[in-house]
């Protein structure tokens, strides 16, 4: 037995060095799969194309090496095994003087190892099968992408492959050709995901799989109010933003100031911001910098103290996650002592300019034109004024060790009959000893990194694609950025209680006539973001700072509130509520085109209802359930074409219809002349979307053209757009 024993020892650890040998082989070959790009030049025809990776390797001296063109025209270049995570750059290997050209203008675009991927005339950077010689079927349109239309076109091709298939939502794979649009989306509920499945079998007979998934977004009409007396002359931003959602106004409850979000919850927004809207996304080569990023304020009071509460996003780590300093911890806001603002409009009778006065120690009168930042009645970098009625401002600092923050009221009154802050009377706040945080006159300030929100919403698009006024623009590539990996100690929260006596006023006051208030976040003095979002903060966001001009002039330009505080307690007497309609989200939890005999589940969200809904639902105006139930099983025997209907009707009687075309089995898909962008409809975008194509800022397929060409004279230019407005508008 002992005999054997060893016998066996020794068996065993053979195997286990063979073991680790194949272990070692299959980890070294796993180990061992490198990376490929491509470049489509046909946007900016250059002479020669090169291509510079910079990360844990650098694949040469700037600008890089020269690219080997394909024979379908592409650009292309393969990296090593050892380069795990580079970031990319496309240039024309030309310098500054020379005519150089390269996208992107700032930071690189993400590549790690194992990875193939395309920079696409549209300037996509999408996926473009895998580094090897198998066939492959990719999509023009990046994953990830977002849409609100009931549908959106997408654009199919195929990489060494002879034939390629599709199936969206698992439904029967079908045909495609190289350069074929196709829609998703079709009878899909949205706030919902759509999964795009490519097949591609290549000369070598080997069948690859390829999936995209898009993000079809429903947002619901807002509640919104205005009232005359508060001075503002901007209308409060919508879309995703919200001034006091649902007409929140906080809450009376007693918070603990400790930097921990429990207290908090989302009945207490009263400003609802986006993520990823700071200046820094409108000039690419500025992302390296930290974020400013206001993504919702929250109010609360007690007996004694008013409390806020404001959410500030970080979305480096998912959009660009190759700036290191920003895409970290290092990056918080209480890094550094940056003024910090809450604005508050307690009186609306007074109007503050921003301009403060004081006296000097000689005994002189002094103004200044806002009041921190300024030098000799100089503005140093910018500031903040107000047409929005505000007179007290909260100035503390982001890391909470400045002596001199205070509360400022504008009690003096100027020439103009406007109000000027007052130094003189002055509140101070700021602390004795930062490192015993005692702050002055009973104000409380703590900050961590934290997330309260359930869900971080804002555009999802590479630096160097962001325009301004995307932010505002329901058709933006709009994400829950949770859905992509966001932490909740990627983000930061800042929590303060000020003493209602600091203020003048008192718990019935707040509850009674309520105050206006608003978050300023700034680099310096400049405003870079607010709660509610005010339009100035974004008006010089692609223009760049005097001191560096790789980063942006909103850092130093004058900021102008126009648009409406939030409210805080109750309402101004002479406020008007335009109270949101009752409005359903309604579709179905597969795309268009299932085989028979699936099961599809038709489901239906209800919004701003009185009371309890009863749901009825249609096929082909046959009724085949009414109930409360919001969801309805419905398996279709036949293949074609059917009508889904729905009718909701809510406890005050109010009715709303929806009706969605859905396809069983395969149908072809007909455009509309003049349906440019390929949504189903032909109205304003179609004609905003030829503009685009006449100034080369898009490309147009060769279905795209032939839609857009309106008026049927063979080009396609800004008659075609003008053409379609006057159909739009009969």
């Amino acid at each position: 037995m002992k005999k054997h024993r060893k016998i066996t020892s020794f068996l065993l650890a053979v195997a286990m060095v063979l073991t680790t040998f194949v272990a070692t082989a299959f980890t070294a070959s796993a180990a061992a799969v490198g990376s490929s790009v491509y470049f489509d030049n046909s946007k900016y025809n250059w002479e020669n194309v090169y291509v510079y990776a910079y990360g844990t390797k650098n694949n040469a001296e700037w600008p890089g090496e020269l690219m080997e063109k394909t024979d379908d025209g592409l650009y292309t270049k393969n990296f090593p095994s050892n380069y795990k995570s580079e970031s990319i750059i496309f240039t024309n290997g030309l310098e500054e003087g020379e005519g150089k050209e390269q996208y992107p203008t700032g930071a690189g675009l993400a590549l790690k190892a194992g990875e193939c991927k395309l920079l696409t005339a549209d300037l996509n950077w999408v996926d473009y099968g895998k580094p090897d010689d198998h066939g492959y079927g990719f999509c023009y349109t990046a994953s990830g992408t977002g849409f609100s239309s009931d549908s959106m076109s997408v654009k199919l091709g195929l990489k060494n492959a002879v034939k390629g298939y599709y199936s969206i939502d698992g439904s029967v794979k079908t045909e495609f050709s190289n350069s074929e649009e196709i829609r998703v989306g079709q009878g899909k509920i949205g706030n919902s995901s759509v999964t795009l499945t490519l097949f591609a079998v290549g000369t070598d007979g080997v069948e690859t799989e390829q999936n995209y998934t898009f993000k079809k977004t429903f947002t619901q009409t807002k509640t919104t109010f205005s009232s005359a007396s508060d001075g503002h002359t901007t209308d409060a931003e919508t879309g995703y933003y919200s001034t006091n959602p649902d007409l929140q106004l906080g809450k009376n409850k007693t918070i603990t100031i400790d930097g921990d979000v429990s207290d908090w919850d989302s009945s207490m927004i009263i400003a609802q911001g986006v993520a990823n809207d700071d200046p820094r996304v409108y000039m690419p080569s500025a992302m390296h910098e930290q974020p400013w990023d206001a993504y919702a304020l929250y109010a609360a009071w007690d007996n004694d103290n008013l409390y806020f509460m404001w959410e500030m996003a970080n979305t480096t780590y998912i959009i660009s996650p190759e700036d290191n300093f920003a895409a970290s911890n290092e990056a918080r806001p209480w890094r550094n002592s940056i003024p910090m603002y809450l604005a508050l409009s307690i009186d609306p009778s007074k109007q503050a300019t921003g301009k403060a006065v004081g006296t000097d120690k000689s005994g002189a009168t002094y103004t200044n034109p806002f009041v921190w930042g300024c030098d000799g009645g100089v503005a140093k970098d910018g500031g903040t004024g107000f047409t929005t009625h505000v007179d007290t401002l909260i100035a503390m600092d982001s890391n909470n060790s400045n002596g001199g923050a205070s509360i400022y009221k504008a009690d003096t009154l100027d020439s103009d009959g406007t109000y000027m802050f007052n130094y003189d009377t002055r509140v101070p706040i700021g602390v004795r000893s930062f490192q015993a945080q005692d702050n002055q006159n009973g104000f409380k300030i703590k900050y961590a990194n934290g997330t309260a929100s359930d869900t971080i919403y804002g555009i999802n698009s590479p630096k160097g694609s962001r325009v301004l006024g995307d932010n505002t623009d329901l058709n933006s590539n709009w994400v829950d950025f949770f859905d992509l990996g966001y932490k909740d100690n990627y983000g930061y929260v800042y929590e303060v209680a000020i003493p209602f006596s600091t203020l003048g006023i008192d718990k019935s006051y707040i509850e009674t006539n309520g105050i206006g208030a608003m978050q300023i976040l700034t680099y310096g003095t400049s405003g870079m973001d607010t709660l509610p979002h005010d339009p100035s903060m974004l008006d010089a966001a692609n223009v760049e700072y005097s001191y560096d001009p790789s980063t942006s002039h909103e850092k130093e330009d004058v900021d102008n509130i126009t648009v409406p505080l939030a409210r805080v307690g109750a309402l101004l007497d002479d406020t008007v509520i335009n109270y949101a309609p009752f409005e359903v989200n309604f579709g179905a939890d597969r795309n268009s085109g299932q085989s028979a005999g699936t099961t599809i589940n038709l489901k239906a969200e209800a919004y701003n209802a009185k009371g309890n809904v009863e749901y009825e639902f249609f096929i082909n105006d046959t009724s085949v359930q009414k109930s409360s139930s919001d969801s309805y099983a419905w398996t279709p025997s036949e293949t074609g074409v059917y009508q889904i209907s729905l009718k909701a009707t809510d406890s005050d009687g109010n009715v709303v219809t929806e009706s969605i075309s859905y396809a069983i089995g395969e149908t072809e898909v007909t455009y509309e002349l003049g349906d440019v962008n390929l949504d189903g409809v032909v109205n304003v975008n179609d004609a905003t979307e030829i503009q685009k194509y006449s100034v080369e800022l898009v490309s147009f397929s060769e279905l795209q053209f032939s839609l857009a060409d309106f008026n049927n004279d063979g080009v396609v230019n800004v008659n075609d757009a003008t053409e379609i407005q006057r159909f739009v508008v009969s």
